[in-house]
């Protein structure tokens, strides 16, 4: 049994097809075509498999809740029939030792009064992917015409916002949003408020050192911070409106942990993590967004039909990722902030020269956004406050001072070769 990590969460792709077309989807447009070899809809008999897994591996473990997150592709492609059955079957297979919770990542084009009924009746909290301002989502997120979808996921959106108005009821829901820098931030934080949005989840595009970041792209571009200016941006509206506003996950994940709360989290913190992926037809997976490292990259070749949740976690793969807070290259054990952004997401660290011995391919950003944050928080505190509890604010030109002055006091870390494994040259 591995007992260096505990999984008590699945992403579960109940689909492998989308009915749309992002341009920067890691699934279809970044080079892996596995999808292409894979049922299009999971089965009931994967369904029951995957669950028995669960159940015993909760058991082992002593686990009484766990977590699946439905995604795809699209997720609704599957039909609510596959979604009454898994959640179903969850609580029938579970219960009353493991408490299984429910969510969702889709498009939002396929919500309706019927799915809104569904989401209601299983409690599961629903994440709709909306970039931004409608010309922003627009430029991205496309059907399979080359259309924008803006208008449709908006309209998937209202279906659930009107079911809770005429029903009384309260579906859990929030946006997840994909950073475009060409966009004026003060436009997309007026575009989420109007919207209504409680939560929104900023995401940073899946990038790594083989193929850079929007607006990084030329030969100094690494070391520029053009998405931590687009997100202090934000974070400054943000943090200076009073009153009711949407709960911004990265600017509260940071804050708590500046404040000495524990987060556990892919982009934050340095805990580790418990996440696996599990595929149509079964297959075994660390994160879905390495699919941008290479073809096949995230192949195990193990499946539930044959392997254990314990067999996958002890991969050298899973391994290295649902540790990645705690193997981090050199260069960040030197760095004044690794204990909040804990090496930055793992995917955004790859190059094929170094593998994964590489800070995050948004180093600087990281940096810079959150000693603003520190900043911010720390100057609204009185002065004798910060002395008793032996704070020191520090700049982001100083954090960059400390880590070339502290640099030579750390040597490679013993687990480089771990880091390295993936490197293609």
């Amino acid at each position: 049994m591995n007992t260096e990590i505990i999984c008590d969460t699945l992403v579960v792709k109940i689909a492998s097809r989308c009915n749309i077309n992002c341009t920067y989807c890691y699934m279809y447009n970044r080079g892996d075509d596995t999808y292409m070899h894979q049922p299009k809809i999971m089965s009931r008999q994967t369904i029951d498999q995957l669950l028995g897994r669960v159940r015993l591996y909760a058991f082992l473990n002593a686990l009484d809740t766990f977590y699946f997150i439905f995604h795809g592709g699209e997720p609704l492609l599957a039909g609510p029939d596959i979604f009454e059955y898994f959640v179903q079957r969850a609580n029938v297979l579970l219960a009353p030792d493991i408490r299984p919770f429910f969510r969702m990542q889709t498009n939002g084009i396929l919500i309706d009064e019927e799915w809104c009924r569904l989401f209601d009746r299983l409690n599961i909290h629903v994440g709709i992917s909306i970039d931004g301002t409608p010309e922003a989502h627009d430029k991205y997120r496309l059907d399979h015409k080359g259309r924008g979808t803006y208008q449709q996921v908006v309209r998937g959106l209202g279906a659930i916002q009107h079911f809770d108005a005429q029903n009384k009821t309260k579906i859990d829901k929030g946006v997840l949003s994909v950073i475009d820098v060409t966009t004026s931030p003060a436009a997309v934080w007026d575009h989420f408020s109007r919207l209504k949005m409680t939560r929104v989840n900023l995401l940073l595009p899946d990038h790594n050192y083989d193929f850079l970041p929007p607006g990084k792209e030329h030969p100094d571009g690494i070391n520029n911070t053009v998405y931590a200016d687009w997100l202090i941006g934000i974070f400054d509206l943000w943090f200076d409106e009073p009153g009711e506003k949407p709960a911004i996950s990265m600017f509260k994940d940071i804050m708590y942990l500046l404040l000495g709360a524990e987060v556990r989290h892919d982009y934050w913190g340095t805990g580790s993590l418990g996440i696996l992926i599990i595929e149509t037809d079964g297959g075994i997976e660390p994160a879905d967004s390495l699919k941008i490292c290479g073809n096949e990259f995230t192949k195990l070749g193990m499946n539930i039909f044959k392997d254990s949740l314990d067999d996958a976690l002890s991969q050298e793969l899973p391994q290295l990722y649902n540790l990645s807070k705690q193997k981090v290259c050199r260069k960040c054990s030197a760095c004044p902030v690794r204990e909040i952004c804990g090496g930055g997401f793992f995917t955004h660290r790859y190059s094929s020269r170094n593998g994964f011995n590489n800070p995050s391919v948004y180093c600087s950003d990281l940096l810079k956004l959150i000693t603003h944050i520190q900043n911010r928080i720390f100057g609204n505190l009185p002065a004798t406050l910060l002395d008793q509890a032996k704070i020191v604010p520090i700049s982001f030109e100083e954090a960059k001072s400390d880590i070339e002055t502290n640099l030579s006091n750390y040597p490679d870390p013993v687990y480089i070769e771990e880091l390295e494994s993936f490197k293609k040259s």
